[in-house]
């Protein structure tokens, strides 16, 4: 009876708590990092000395979230700087309503960006600023991730600190609508941002989407402003990109 009970248990535990196949293959072919081509060589200054870091050269120190995208550094006039970008996947959350204990069962998807700064004269790298983006969808084409070879870095003004700037979109739709499409810079710990949607059917006589919206900061700076609506216009068709 003992040994009975025993394979009993066996059993319900494999069926329980067993990995299938499709889990242990996803788990073999996990990896620290995806080497997507996301930083833009033409479009950043070609005098800063920029390296593309593998997972294994980025500090064991540094704390960030999600599987790297892309991870560079240089030094400029505030320090040595390295940017992380990074994705987490779709996965499922629990959508709980106001003041109660039921909830929907949604899908969601994460980006960040890190810049970590060592000082002139420190020893470690330190958080200078964080962007957090994501989505929540149940449609049938999903994307959260960055344009392809639009991360720039420059000095458009020569003062010597370094301007960041991270295309990035976030898609989810059932039929023909744009996705949202973001470009974030930043200069030190100040932000510029244009705001607005990708654009769909470049190649057609009707396309349609690519507007944006500009931050008040960046409105009364004409050098980024000139420099990010440019860019934006470089980036804004989907074409495919993306799924």
């Amino acid at each position: 009876m003992k040994y009975l009970t025993t394979i009993l248990i066996f059993i319900i535990a494999n069926l329980c708590f067993g990995q299938t196949k499709s889990n242990k293959e996803k788990f073999i072919e996990l990896e620290a990092d995806i080497r997507l081509g996301i930083w833009d060589k033409e479009n950043s200054n070609k005098s800063i000395k920029i390296e593309v870091l593998s997972y294994d050269d980025i500090p064991r120190a540094l704390d960030f979230r999600g599987t790297v995208i892309e991870a560079l550094k240089w030094s400029d006039s505030m320090g040595e700087n390295i940017l992380i970008q990074t994705v987490t996947g779709h996965f499922t959350w629990k959508d709980y309503e106001d003041d109660s204990t039921d909830y929907m069962t949604q899908d969601k998807s994460e980006l960040y960006i890190y810049l970590f700064q060592k000082s002139n004269g420190d020893d470690s790298y330190k958080r200078k600023w964080r962007v957090y983006d994501y989505i929540e969808c149940f449609g049938v084409d999903r994307f959260t991730g960055f344009v392809p070879q639009a991360t720039t870095i420059t000095d458009l003004d020569n003062n010597g600190i370094t301007e960041i700037a991270l295309p990035y979109v976030l898609i989810c739709r059932g039929g023909m609508d744009p996705g949202v499409m973001k470009i974030i810079m930043y200069e030190g710990t100040t932000k510029y941002a244009l705001r607005g949607s990708t654009r769909i059917g470049c190649k057609t006589e009707h396309p349609y989407g690519g507007e944006y919206e500009p931050s008040d900061n960046l409105k009364k700076n004409k050098l980024f402003m000139d420099f990010l609506s440019k860019h934006w216009n470089r980036n804004k068709c989907e074409e495919g990109k993306y799924y």
